[in-house]
């Protein structure tokens, strides 16, 4: 068999229990610490037992084929992959979307090392078929398949990038504040966080989040919750875009105004017909000038809003390579001084997501469930939210 010329990097991780055995020194104090936490300590082992054989069947496979690398997750951030590296992960999920986060082009092999244990959406091959599949992508027989990533930027520089999702919240995921810009609207929130997910991610936390939304909606009768408590005029058009940025969704449209038959002003009522503005509140249309530029800029303004349908949502959902991102918002709570109109949308290479801090501390950003890893997102910043350049390349 002719050696590869490529490297491997194998990516490992630390097992439960050589967590644990970090902060209890002996296999004794880990039992008797685990057995106080309620777990069942054999579990710890045979899960732990299972990822060493899987990492060794993977690894006597590959010595076959040329040099490999064994690379444990917490050496990621320093380590300097080569151009033509061949990368395998022995997951979970968890470990597949953090690595590709420091990869450049470079292709990602993911090995479930447990079937019977993790679903491994992310980890679509087994230890013992590890060297037929790294030979058949050297060789060009495997498909690859495009993985689109999520990019925040805060005004300081910092950036963040996710395979799956951001939060944007607490770092205590107790109540946060903010403005949400998003569509040429804002609003000022109170929540326990917003999530922005890539197609990738979008059957994760995202669709635990649509799903109880979606349950609670069918069960709650009426508007027990909420009513009479919301100021209608906490939304607000937003008036930092630029009419550039406007002009750029319509490129080719006319001006409004100059579509229309009557030299005067029109009415309100012919405003929201013609705008198709049913869901801007009466107050909030009443306050708007209707005349020549601002109602041609309300009219735009007013068609960015809308719903999102399941024939919509099928462009992002499950899809990996998906030029869209989905964001919501976890439970908001409408006062007085808080709204709940823009919690649900798509982000496109043409609309990002912007928010602004109102967090006097604790407020954080990160990627793909590290908290560890994150950005620091206090009162005065603003973070923009939109697709990252990057890509990955998942072997399938």
């Amino acid at each position: 068999m002719k050696k590869l010329e490529n490297r491997i990097v194998v990516i490992t991780r630390e097992t439960r229990l050589e967590k644990v055995l970090v902060s209890q020194n002996t296999v004794s104090q880990a039992k008797f610490y685990i057995k106080s936490l309620g777990s069942d300590f054999s579990d710890y082992e045979e899960e732990h037992g299972q990822y060493g054989n899987s990492v060794q069947l993977v690894r006597r496979g590959l010595e076959e084929l040329g040099n490999i690398q064994l690379l444990d997750r917490k050496y990621l951030p320093n380590f300097i992959f080569a151009s033509n590296d061949i990368v395998v992960v022995i997951g979970q999920d968890g470990l597949v979307a953090n690595t590709l986060k420091y990869l450049d082009g470079q292709p990602l092999i993911g090995v479930n090392p447990d079937s019977s244990r993790w679903d491994g959406v992310l980890l679509p091959f087994e230890p013992k078929d590890v060297m037929r599949i790294v030979e058949e992508t050297v060789t060009g027989k495997r498909r690859i398949e495009e993985v689109v990533m999520a990019r925040v930027k805060v005004q300081n520089g910092q950036e963040l990038l996710a395979v799956n999702d951001f939060f944007i919240g607490q770092k205590t995921h107790t109540s946060a504040r903010y403005v949400i810009k998003y569509g040429g609207l804002k609003e000022p929130q109170s929540s326990s966080g917003v999530i922005v997910s890539t197609g990738l991610g979008s059957t994760g936390w995202m669709k635990s989040i649509i799903s109880g939304a979606s349950r609670l909606n069918n069960s709650v009768i009426g508007k027990p919750y909420g009513a009479n408590q919301e100021s209608d005029d906490l939304t607000e058009y937003d008036e930092e875009l630029s009419d550039e940025y406007l002009s750029d969704e319509y490129p080719n449209e006319q001006p409004v105004m100059a579509s229309m038959a009557c030299e005067e002003a029109p009415s309100e009522e012919l405003f929201r017909a013609r705008s198709n503005i049913r869901d801007i509140p009466l107050r909030m249309a009443a306050s708007v000038d209707y005349t020549g530029k601002e109602y041609d800029k309300r009219s735009k303004l007013a068609k960015k809003k809308k719903t999102f349908g399941p024939s919509e949502l099928s462009k992002v959902v499950g899809k990996w390579s998906s030029k869209e991102l989905i964001f919501a918002v976890r439970e908001p709570f409408p006062s007085k001084s808080t709204g709940t109109n823009i919690v649900f949308g798509t982000i496109t290479p043409n609309e990002p997501l912007r928010i602004e801090s109102l967090m006097g501390e604790n407020g954080v950003i990160f990627s793909d469930g590290i908290e560890s890893d994150f950005i620091a997102f206090n009162s005065g910043a603003e973070a923009v939210i939109g697709l990252a350049d990057k890509r990955g390349r998942m072997v399938v």
